[in-house]
């Protein structure tokens, strides 16, 4: 495994994390989510490039395939939580 891959996956554990702690506190923390967020995209961006230079191992398409099975675990049980995430992206660029 190369650097890209294990950053990748790094990154998606994290962001994982601050989703997790958002749904352990009560109601609904912004900074938290959007934090998750921008670590779960980084984590992707990371996964691709290390799929570009096609570096060794599976852990690149692990993560690949964890940042799909998270987007579809928030959409499938918060949708309005994805709503907000990409409200949150469309203010901020």
């Amino acid at each position: 495994m190369k650097r890209f891959s294990i950053s990748s996956i790094v990154f998606i554990f994290i962001g994982l994390l601050f989703f997790t702690l958002n749904w352990l506190k009560d109601g609904y923390f912004e900074p938290i989510v959007l934090t998750g967020v921008i670590f779960i995209i980084l984590g992707t961006v990371f996964c691709f490039f290390a799929i570009s230079k096609r570096e060794k191992g599976s852990v690149k398409y692990i993560s690949l395939t964890t940042f799909f099975i998270i987007l579809f675990l928030v959409t499938w049980f918060e949708p309005f939580q994805a709503l907000r995430m990409m409200t949150w992206i469309k203010n901020i660029i």
